[in-house]
């Protein structure tokens, strides 16, 4: 699969060159000095500060010199520090470039001995390439590039050396870099890059082979073998490496995770490829567009991860429409009432409303680096956002509504109990809508709406009790009871987890006991007049179910507003 998106990535490649890269290059933060080799001396043409606004992920952009910069230091970087030209603090990869963190400028980690290290391994390449296979490899280049500037090597390090300790403060703790920058074109930078990278690109020399006078060696991105890692061999071949690629192919693939690193460095972790187009997102932001190809989730590490990899069939960014309705008839409300009709639309919903804008910036952090305090909230994310993530972001709902209903009811509790019912009243209306989407069946409103008006009628009867004649009226019953009593509470905070007992039992003995519990906490002021809480009252003390619990129900009375303290025209003429 993996050759496959490269694949894709190296037709791009071709038609745009390294400009596919650095279209998303952002520099280190840093001093970059821009060296004329040209003049005498040596003059410097610019100095340009880089630092990057860590909200969003850029830097100014306006010196001159910003391209040459990002060029230049795309190529000149070392592979990693095990692959450093001399000393590993010494981070750049050819004698265009000198590479040094400020903070090692003063403290003996880089010296004059330290420096013609690094030079001498410039000027004479084999002594750092000194095993067989190791020095072959770099024979083969020298034939593609030539031997190195000796000359112009020395009139560099002469430079450097007698300038390097005064660019920077004696007593600096700077962090950040110190890179310089021979002005030489582009195309110079290219070779010497490659002398570099080609020698070094493979995991290790040792594991190349020789096939048909062309080298073919083993990648070393996203992949390490060595002597402690014995489990990654092939040991029912007779070459145990994994799998093995020639110059062209290693060097293809570098390009390929280095426009990987580049695009997550800006916060741009989801790509999608598919034929003739690659395209890369936000955390929170997908295709606006249908899409059929390849999926990588990434990370930062040491080097770029692929956290994820997935072929798409069919992603469709419009949906069958979702109607969310103020099923509650909420007087107040943080979200808007409508048809949805795209993925990311519903995505934004569902993380706003469900879990609190925590969703779409957790999908891939570990457990215990999520900052929530909600116990509730930080299960249910954990517990969905598998499932959740491969719906919004690869257009599978396999099992999606199975997760959603388990955790939205979950989460609505949740926000009862903490007393949050404007929110749980959101909640709640997003899982109807949510519910008739996946499984369709009656519109909770309407249910909601004649379960209502038959109850209003039967508590403000006044020509004797009258029963209940179903499940779903007695249900949301309940839920109008339990209500009810809490609202009697008289202190200042009302503790809606006192109805945890009746919304989460599981039959109908339980539900019964809570509330004769609630009423003998409460009858103290439950005037005996009050016919309309006498007539509720019996209907469900008298009503046996005989069906299953429905949770949905005892919750949808519990937030609706209360018919107990609704007044008829002729209640209201008599008060007056």
């Amino acid at each position: 699969m993996l050759s496959d998106v490269i694949g894709i990535f190296e037709k791009k490649y071709k038609q745009q060159g390294d400009k596919l890269i650095i279209d998303a290059y952002i520099p280190d933060d840093g001093e970059y000095i821009i060296i004329d080799p040209k003049q005498d001396g040596f003059q410097i043409l610019d100095k340009v500060y880089i630092k990057k606004d860590k909200k969003i992920k850029e830097v100014d952009r306006s010196s001159s010199y910003f391209d040459f910069i990002c060029n230049a230091d795309y190529m000149s970087r070392y592979l990693e520090s095990n692959k450093a030209i001399g000393d590993k603090n010494i981070h750049s990869n050819n004698y265009l470039t000198f590479f040094v963190k400020k903070e090692n400028v003063h403290n003996g980690k880089i010296t004059n001995e330290i420096i013609e290290e690094y030079y001498i391994k410039l000027k004479n390449p084999l002594i750092k390439y000194k095993t067989p296979k190791a020095k072959k490899l770099y024979i083969s280049l020298e034939k593609k590039f030539g031997e190195p500037d000796g000359a112009q090597i020395e009139k560099i390090e002469a430079w450097i050396k007698d300038n390097i300790f005064n660019l920077v403060e004696p007593e600096s703790k700077d962090k950040s870099y110190l890179k310089i920058f021979f002005k030489f074109d582009l195309e110079t930078y290219k070779n010497e890059s490659e002398r570099y990278i080609l020698a070094n690109i493979y995991n290790s020399s040792e594991y190349n082979e020789m096939i048909n006078s062309k080298i073919y060696g083993l990648p070393n991105d996203n992949m390490g073998l060595n002597s402690k890692k014995p489990y990654l061999e092939n040991k029912s071949r007779k070459t145990t490496i994994p799998y093995l690629i020639s110059e062209e192919e290693v060097l293809i693939q570098k390009k390929f995770f280095d426009y990987l690193a580049n695009q997550v460095a800006v916060n741009r972790p989801n790509i999608y490829i598919q034929e003739n187009n690659i395209a890369s997102y936000e955390n929170d932001k997908t295709p606006d567009k249908d899409f059929c190809g390849y999926y990588l989730r990434l990370k930062k590490g040491k080097e770029v991860e692929i956290h994820d990899f997935d072929t798409i069939g069919c992603y469709k960014t419009i949906i069958s429409p979702l109607s969310l309705e103020n099923v509650l008839q909420l007087e107040k409300s943080k979200i808007q009432y409508n048809t949805i009709h795209k993925l990311s639309t519903l995505k934004n919903v569902i993380n706003e409303v469900f879990f609190s804008n925590y969703l779409t910036t957790n999908f891939f952090t570990d457990a215990k680096d999520i900052k929530i305090k909600d116990n509730a909230l930080k299960r249910n994310l954990l517990l969905s956002r598998t499932t959740l993530f491969s719906w919004f972001y690869k257009g599978n709902d396999n099992n999606a509504w199975k997760i959603i209903k388990q955790s939205s009811l979950d989460l609505i509790k949740g926000s009862i109990n903490k007393g949050y019912l404007l929110k749980a009243g959101d909640q709640f209306n997003l899982r109807c809508g949510l519910k008739k989407y996946f499984e369709g069946g009656d519109n909770m409103a309407d249910i909601l709406a004649d379960i209502k008006n038959r109850l209003r009628t039967k508590i403000a009867s006044k020509e004797g009790t009258e029963s209940i004649t179903s499940d779903r009226e007695y249900y949301f019953a309940v839920g109008q009871l339990s209500n009810y009593f809490i609202s009697l509470s008289k202190t200042k905070s009302k503790t809606h987890s006192l109805a945890n007992p009746i919304i989460n039992a599981k039959s109908d003995d339980k539900i019964k006991e809570e509330l004769k519990k609630l009423y003998k906490k409460y009858n103290y002021t439950i005037k005996t007049a009050s016919n309309r809480f006498n007539n509720l009252f019996a209907m469900v003390s008298s009503y046996i179910p005989e069906g299953k619990t429905m949770e949905d129900l005892i919750i949808a009375g519990y937030l609706h507003s209360n018919l107990i303290y609704e007044k008829s025209n002729k209640e209201e003429s008599e008060d007056e």
